[in-house]
């Protein structure tokens, strides 16, 4: 037979402290010897009244664990463990623990929130951080006395012993237990080595019987899930695709008829816009032709005033042999000043540059245009056939490998965002030129493969180009790879 202090205790947990010693003989003898450790008593000298049947603590340690593992969530069974321990044993106020995380207080006996910024919680941090390793459990002496909460809690209630319980799990001592039980007796009461090792066994159950609640079993499936999702990754990783990159794409002319600056000069107007159709023999652009007339109006003067000296020679030149002489001579500078003339007549012609053929107009920026000066030769603008696009890929250098002549592309247009057209490339340049968005790139060209869309040039979109087959982890993963490979440099 076991004490029957065990029941004794628990109808004084619930019905608040009351006097430790029920014993007659104890109460009338004085001199009785005490424990010689004030922080158990003595269970040696207890009547027969005082003994409970070990199938009694049994079945009620049996009811409790039943309770905890039939909770269908872990605060639950938390309340469960504080408000019920008292059946095994005296307990005056029970605290569950949790030994690492935000929350460090659980649940406390009679329900409630658990603050956890009051300076009881700062004791229960103190001693957690000095016993979180320990399977054991622990009387907390004196020497805890010396944190500030600690003593705090030691003196309330009229002297309070306080029994840290881990619940732990496996008798290996590198699982250390993920709860405690904080169980405290008040009054100066202390604890009985038999209820302390009775504590001590029951805590392995109590352990598991709260890991096990419903809310232990969600996050085992969570973790099954986690698993789950982390090999279907993996799977997917596996799977053979057809490799791709993405690059920014233009609708370009195709075959456009190019308008070249005829002279040097500056460019005074510019009457057309981009996008503008326009006929055969319309002005496109007209330069400042200032200089022009004055060079023309010279000339032409220069003209009149020859013309008006060889007709004053071929007067005197019938009777006057040196103007006969210079006869000769005042022709040439005639046929010369009507010369200069119509090379000034010719450039003044020239000054107003005409379309050759019907079209539209294409052009990136009208007004940088706009007295600008022109060099013999200088591409300007020019004037293409809607009817007639092709497309204009800026492919980054680090992907041109996966490029070849006659892959397929699938266009998707900023205009048209939920619509694809098919297209082949036709050409791969080698030059290296910067995007407008700043990346080194080269130029790769492609044709329409179906029907030319109607599109006018100049929109822009994005270009899918499809090359061999590769698995995805490499498809998803290569572009990662390559800037971590350069931040690291390997």
């Amino acid at each position: 037979m076991t004490n029957n202090k065990f029941s004794e205790s628990g109808i004084r947990a619930a019905g608040g402290p009351e006097q430790r010693n029920t014993d007659p003989k104890s109460s009338a003898d004085p001199n009785q010897r005490q424990s010689p450790d004030p922080d158990f008593a003595d269970t040696g000298n207890r009547s027969p009244e005082a003994q409970m049947g070990r199938e009694v603590i049994l079945a009620r340690f049996i009811r409790l664990c039943s309770a905890i593992l039939s909770a269908p969530l872990s605060r639950e069974a938390a309340a469960l463990m504080v408000n019920r321990i008292s059946e095994l044993v005296r307990v005056d106020r029970a605290v569950l623990i949790r030994v690492s995380g935000k929350n460090t207080i659980l649940a406390v006996t009679g329900g409630g929130a658990a603050a956890q910024d009051t300076s009881f919680a700062d004791a229960v941090r103190a001693i957690s951080k000095k016993y979180r390793d320990r399977q054991g459990a622990v009387l907390l002496s004196s020497d805890e006395s010396q944190i500030a909460a600690v003593r705090k809690v030691q003196q309330a209630m009229g002297g309070t012993h306080i029994l840290w319980l881990p619940l732990w799990l496996d008798r290996d001592s590198k699982i250390p237990a993920s709860h405690v039980l904080w169980l405290e007796r008040w009054y100066h009461v202390p604890w009985d080595k038999a209820d302390v090792e009775l504590l001590q066994h029951a805590a392995l159950f109590l352990g598991h019987g709260l890991e096990r609640s419903r809310e232990g079993i969600v996050r085992s499936g969570k973790r099954y899930v986690r698993t789950a999702v982390m090999l279907a990754l993996l799977f997917l990783t596996a799977l053979p695709v057809t490799s791709s990159v993405t690059a920014p794409v233009r609708v370009v002319p195709d075959r456009p008829h190019h308008i070249f600056a005829p002279m040097d000069g500056i460019l005074k107007e510019l009457p057309v816009q981009p996008g503008q159709p326009v006929k055969e023999d319309t002005v496109l652009f007209r330069y400042d032709a200032r200089v022009l007339d004055k060079l023309l109006d010279e000339a032409r003067r220069s003209v009149a005033s020859a013309k008006a000296k060889l007709v004053r020679t071929e007067g005197k030149a019938h009777r006057d042999p040196e103007a006969r002489a210079e006869l000769p001579v005042q022709q040439l500078e005639v046929e010369r000043a009507e010369a200069d003339a119509e090379f000034f007549a010719n450039q003044r012609a020239r000054a107003e540059v005409r379309a050759a053929k019907s079209g539209v107009i294409v052009l990136d920026d009208p007004d940088a245009l706009i007295g600008a000066s022109l060099q013999t030769g200088q591409a300007v603008l020019s004037v293409a056939d809607p009817s007639l696009t092709k497309l204009r890929i800026m492919v980054p250098a680090s992907d041109v490998g996966f490029l070849k002549e006659g892959a397929g592309v699938k266009i998707r247009l900023d205009s048209s965002p939920f619509r694809t057209f098919p297209a082949v490339i036709t050409r791969i340049g080698f030059e290296i030129k910067l995007s407008e968005e700043q990346v080194p790139s080269v130029i790769a060209e492609a044709v329409w493969a179906d029907e030319k869309p109607d599109v006018r040039p100049g929109q822009k979109g994005t270009a899918k180009i499809f090359g061999e087959t590769a698995f995805m982890g490499i498809q998803i993963f290569r572009k990662p790879l390559i800037r971590l490979r350069t931040l690291i440099g390997l």
